[in-house]
């Protein structure tokens, strides 16, 4: 499943007074825990597979999504800078094997 819009074109905050705050606050934990541990992703995308890049762009999605809906969005920046990164990752993953397949 592809996605067309970066995270901050998909948003869809809730109303903050429908969301207790402890639970934003464990989901933007767990925000700033995924972005530690993807953050240098261009620099080491050649240890992932396609499947892997694909994997963490969708858990990327999803932890945007939910800040979105608890509404806790635009504390989500973390998010779309990563959804940009991965994008550039699965490119350069692209075009690696793409020279790896092509007689050189």
């Amino acid at each position: 499943m592809e996605r067309t819009s970066s995270g901050a074109g998909r948003c869809t905050a809730g109303s903050p007074e429908n969301t207790a705050r402890a639970d934003r606050t464990a989901l933007l934990e767990e925000i700033a825990a995924f972005a530690r541990d993807y953050g240098d992703l261009l620099a080491r995308y050649h240890l992932y597979t396609m499947d892997d890049l694909k994997q963490i762009e969708q858990e990327c999605w999803r932890l945007h999504d939910e800040a979105c809906s608890r509404g806790a969005c635009g504390s989500a920046g973390e998010l779309v800078e990563l959804e940009y990164l991965i994008g550039r990752a699965k490119e350069m993953k692209a075009k690696r094997m793409e020279e790896e397949r092509s007689p050189g």
